[in-house]
């Protein structure tokens, strides 16, 4: 296998391609253009890439080199955006360049993460054959909407034999190896009451006061704090909770006899994922008048559990030395805060994995906020690390 040192970027290139990708607007359900786009570059290229449909979404778009059969090794990035939000000065799909920074939706988040690692699988492509292994590259759709692209691929079998991923979001950049994620559960309370004329509320119970009351004990609750594993923002890990929705009542002068709140909480790896059992005893020392049911939510994007990734693993190792090796600082070892992608490919399939690619951390990690730019030097940087990483998995 070729050294990783000996892995050519064109800058100019990455940075072009950036660029084009930012232009085509993938707001999540509108990737089919970018995704044309990738799969006819990776054709001109000549890797072989294939379609792979994503219901409600454009598709996703595969590509692998080496011999079927032996183990792979992933690289997974997303195309689709958040949408455009409040606050935009510039053009979200302008990809203008600004003393060294890329500003346009998806900068970070995570179209030039995307383009540092299709740059970089190209330049594996042309560097000697892999022995007996073989790298996988896939740009998904649908990530900001359940991760509906990763998971069609799971489902779908194109992660049979993957002994490795990474996923290029760079929550922190190369200053950080992502290698482990908190996980999000869901829930939902359904309070039950009992109707009455809203000008004699005594003769009912109010579903909304009670749901209310719950809302308040949630905001009392006791969260996990991590004894030694950090946050992307270099902090302990810990867990936080948001009431997300709470419905109830009717346009009639009537006591709510019904009032629904859904809640999640963010789970550190190692902690607590099931919380039905607190959740039930927070509500029992209410003393509420009305009836209460606790439902987990396990359907599609209702579960990301918390992974950790082992620090002395192969994988871990490879990007540390690598990033080292082209920054000249060794990364420091982070959670991630948010879900993603490498919590469904650690929780469905059991394979190691970790984020890593080019980002922001501070004011200027501007996720799925207006005004969203990178700095552009670290897009070459990227790819070599992309390209050294999966060098020394095909060494070990």
């Amino acid at each position: 296998m070729t050294s990783s040192k000996d892995f050519e970027i064109d800058a100019d290139e990455l940075l072009e391609l950036a660029k084009d990708l930012i232009r085509i607007p993938s707001i999540y359900t509108q990737e089919a253009e970018i995704s044309s786009y990738i799969y006819g570059r990776l054709d001109e290229w000549g890797v072989s890439p294939r379609r792979i449909p994503v219901e409600g979404h454009g598709p996703c778009v595969v590509a692998q080199i080496g011999d079927e059969g032996f183990p792979s090794i992933v690289l997974n990035g997303h195309m689709d955006t958040v949408e455009v939000m409040a606050g935009w000065e510039h053009d979200p799909f302008g990809a203008e360049l600004e003393d060294g920074r890329l500003i346009g939706l998806g900068a970070l988040d995570m179209k030039c993460g995307l383009a540092s690692m299709m740059v970089a699988f190209r330049a594996l492509a042309e560097a000697e054959p892999t022995k007996g292994h073989r790298i996988i590259f896939q740009a998904v759709s649908g990530e900001e909407d359940n991760g509906s692209g990763t998971r069609t691929l799971i489902q779908s079998g194109e992660f049979e034999g993957a002994e490795a991923a990474i996923v290029g979001e760079g929550f922190g950049g190369l200053s950080a190896v992502t290698h482990g994620r908190r996980g999000g559960a869901y829930y939902a309370f359904e309070v039950k009451g009992q109707s009455a004329h809203g000008a004699t509320p005594n003769l009912g119970k109010n579903a909304i006061v009670d749901a209310s009351k719950i809302i308040c004990a949630l905001e009392k609750s006791e969260l996990a704090v991590s004894n030694a594993l950090r946050s992307d923002a270099l902090e302990l890990l810990r867990e936080t909770q948001t009431v997300l929705r709470i419905a109830g009542g009717g346009s009639s002068l009537s006591v709510p006899e019904r009032c629904t709140i859904e809640f999640m909480r963010c789970t550190i790896p190692g902690g607590r994922t099931d919380l039905r059992g607190e959740l039930k005893s927070l509500v029992q020392e209410l003393s509420l008048e009305c009836e209460v049911d606790i439902r987990f939510k396990g359907g599609p994007g209702d579960l990301y559990l918390p992974y950790l990734t082992n620090p002395e693993s192969a994988l871990v190792r490879a990007a540390v030395a690598s990033i080292t090796e082209y920054t000249g600082k060794e990364p420091a070892l982070v959670c991630g805060v948010s879900e993603a992608d490498d919590n469904l490919i650690s929780q469905e399939l059991s394979v190691p994995v970790i984020c890593v690619g080019p980002g922001e951390l501070g004011e200027m990690a501007r996720y799925h906020r207006p005004e969203e730019s990178i700095g552009v030097s670290q897009l070459t940087a990227a790819a070599k690390v992309y390209c050294s990483t999966v060098n020394r998995l095909c060494g070990t």
